[in-house]
């Protein structure tokens, strides 16, 4: 049975990629609520990020392959109005969790509009959509998951511990990422007017950005995990970093013999490893923590 282009546009799978940040800040709650963090779940993985995928494929009407999509098919009104009605049941949800959480689900909704619309159209504008993309997908999303999906006021969970550290740690994850699914659109990007920040850097230059990012990441979490007494949990990343690495290295020498190797199919396979990764990485942070009684 073939599925609707509306549905199809959605590209609810990807969300699987945008699993980390939530099972990171999920992960390092002191007083986790699993119901809370499931609704929060639900409303971001199958509300936001399908609406924010459709949208951008509404306006960008895309022939080439597309995140999670070798073959987009051609958008219709349909794919305006589910993403709009997905956007108002997120705002709608969430405003029901905790008011202020609406508020920031509100502001990422608006964001993601900006990036695609025409008369703002953030991706135009490679240093704006980066900043974009790093601070929302990152910091923003692994604020609402700890503040709200806890069993106490979020301002208490504000003031349990350091939040603000690995919330920022999570946006560095996210701009490592990013330009990597950029790499292999460049001539399509090129056609449409976007000037991103693969596009400026080039795509060895890009594989570097990213390896560049993902070495700070490795090194904040160190420090962030050894000065909180959690070194064990530092030894347990590298383990699971490590196949990442090992792809990333093997792909990037295919890349630097030929370039056409930056391709769709070898970027979602780095996609697929990486959030499989860290998401078994930070459950298993989770389980652990619990064992221990929260919080460690």
């Amino acid at each position: 049975m073939k599925l609707p282009s509306f549905i199809v546009l959605l590209r609810i799978p990807f969300s699987y990629y945008l699993m980390p940040v939530f099972f990171f800040a999920f992960s390092f709650c002191d007083y986790p609520d699993l119901i809370r963090s499931l609704q929060l779940f639900f409303i971001l993985h199958v509300l936001v990020y399908p609406a924010s995928n459709g949208y951008n494929s509404y306006m960008d009407k895309d022939t080439t392959p597309i995140g999670g999509l070798k073959n987009p098919p051609p958008p219709t009104v349909w794919l305006f109005v589910v993403t709009t009605l997905l956007n108002i049941a997120a705002i709608a949800w969430s405003y029901w969790l905790a008011p202020e959480l609406s508020l920031l689900v509100t502001a990422y909704i608006l964001v993601s509009i900006s990036y695609s619309w025409h008369p703002i159209r953030l991706k135009k504008y490679a240093i704006t959509s980066f900043a974009s993309v790093a601070v929302f997908q990152g910091f923003v999303v692994f604020t609402m998951v700890y503040l709200f999906g806890q069993k106490v006021d979020y301002l208490k969970a504000m003031a349990q511990t350091n939040y603000l550290e690995p919330a920022l740690i999570s946006s560095l994850m996210v701009a490592g990422a990013y330009p990597m699914t950029q790499v292999y659109q460049h001539i399509a990007d090129k056609k449409s007017g976007d000037m991103t920040i693969s596009r400026i850097l080039g795509i060895r230059g890009t594989f570097q950005f990213s390896a560049a990012f993902h070495g700070l990441v490795a090194i904040w979490m160190g420090f962030f995990l050894t000065n909180t007494n959690q070194s064990h949990l530092y030894y347990l990343f590298l383990c699971f970093v490590f196949p990442v690495l090992a792809f990333y290295l093997w792909w990037g020498n295919k890349v630097w013999e030929n370039p056409d190797q930056a391709n769709f199919r070898y970027t979602m396979m780095l996609n697929r490893i990486s959030a499989t990764a860290m998401v078994l990485y930070f459950v298993l942070i989770y389980f652990i923590r619990s064992t221990n009684e929260l919080p460690v």
